[in-house]
């Protein structure tokens, strides 16, 4: 086994290990589109909650740039090229964010109205995927956009959308998605134009941006003089699994 070193941040206080295979076949046997649910049955399969006051346990209640950054920080450990591993025609460290932790809130103005923009989370990335999927919305950077304001941005008096489970998040998602959907050319330019704003503000571990493609990093590293900026990155939870573990499992 591979002495991988334990994660210990604001939320975070975990130890990670290699999956084991049956581990490797339940990441495995989820399709492809899911990258999000691919993403949490790794990161179950690699980590052993370290208990302390404050630390959240599940992944799927981690913000997205939390699980990105744990899933990152395994492969940084355990790949052949790592740590520093290679990212399309960056690295690893074109995409980390030092120094940096969860940010819970940002406050933001928008149209005269005080809103607040709170991260996206796994169990949130996991409902607007499944959401995609099933063809409710199409799958575009405006889907996605679509959803991520409407579960990531609320009124300054409003309460978060409560989650107990899946299917009741999703109902009040969806109400949300409709209404933003709804707003006028300009209010939605307005609004969208702010969140991105308030959403940089909030980046901490990654730069965690959506596009058509869902869930992924921006480049945070400054490009030399004359190089083109890098493509944003995932960090695909399948590409965590060792390559000749997927071979066994014929999945590639």
């Amino acid at each position: 086994m591979k002495y991988i070193p334990p994660i210990n941040t604001a939320r975070i206080s975990v130890e990670l290990h290699e999956p084991d295979m049956d581990s490797n076949e339940r990441t495995l046997e989820i399709p492809a589109q899911f990258e999000q649910r691919t993403a949490t049955e790794l990161l179950r399969g690699i980590i052993k909650p370290i208990e302390r006051p404050g630390a959240i346990a599940d992944p799927r209640m981690w913000s997205v740039n939390e699980r990105m950054f744990v899933i990152a920080s395994y492969m940084s450990a355990t790949r052949e090229d790592g740590p520093n591993f290679p990212i399309g025609e960056g690295t690893f460290s074109d995409y980390l964010l030092d120094g940096t932790d969860y940010v819970a809130e940002v406050l933001f103005e928008c149209d005269g109205r005080a809103l607040v923009y709170s991260p996206l989370h796994g169990y949130q990335a996991e409902v607007i995927e499944t959401l995609l999927a099933a063809g409710n919305y199409s799958n575009t950077a405006y889907s996605w956009w679509k959803a991520c304001i409407a579960a990531c941005v609320r009124g300054a008096d409003e309460e978060p959308l409560p989650y107990r489970d899946d299917a009741q998040y999703e109902a009040l998602l969806v109400g949300r998605i409709e209404s933003v959907g709804r707003l006028s050319d300009s209010a939605f330019v307005e609004l969208f134009d702010a969140y991105q704003v308030a959403a940089q503000s909030g980046a901490h571990m990654v730069y965690a941006i959506t596009n058509a493609y869902g869930v992924l990093a921006a480049q945070v590293s400054e490009p030399s003089e004359g190089v083109p900026e890098l493509a944003p990155a995932r960090f695909p939870a399948r590409s965590a699994i060792s390559r000749r573990a997927r071979e066994i499992m014929g999945v590639l």
